[in-house]
């Protein structure tokens, strides 16, 4: 099953140019390795301020890719860290960076066929 959905995609980058389009996925796929390790530190310090931050910042990256999973499981990490809550939270950053891999991997088959 596709991580992006591939229609909202289409719809949500339909006025800008391939040059563009390939420039804000080549950015998220130079900072998304980082923005998970940021997350993880986060988790390990129980540094909620920081996590809900950088959660919401990924958050908001992810939306522009029409990728409801991760955007669901990064808002839910966000969601979170504002409460403060440990609960499941490892369970939900591993789930978000599994996601994100995935969506890594779709946005690399993009660019190859553009």
């Amino acid at each position: 099953m596709a991580t992006i959905d591939r229609e909202q995609f289409n719809e949500n980058f339909q006025y800008y140019d391939d040059e563009t389009i390939q420039e804000v996925i080549e950015n998220f796929l130079e900072e998304a390795d980082e923005r998970l390790a940021k997350l993880e530190i986060n988790i390990q310090e129980l540094d909620f301020q920081n996590l809900s931050f950088n959660a919401h910042s990924l958050k908001s990256v992810i939306g522009n890719f029409m990728a409801p999973r991760p955007y669901e499981l990064a808002r839910k990490l966000e969601e979170l860290a504002k409460q403060q809550s440990q609960d499941h939270i490892e369970e939900v950053f591993f789930e978000l960076r599994e996601f994100v891999h995935e969506l890594i991997s779709e946005l690399k088959i993009y660019l190859k066929t553009k």
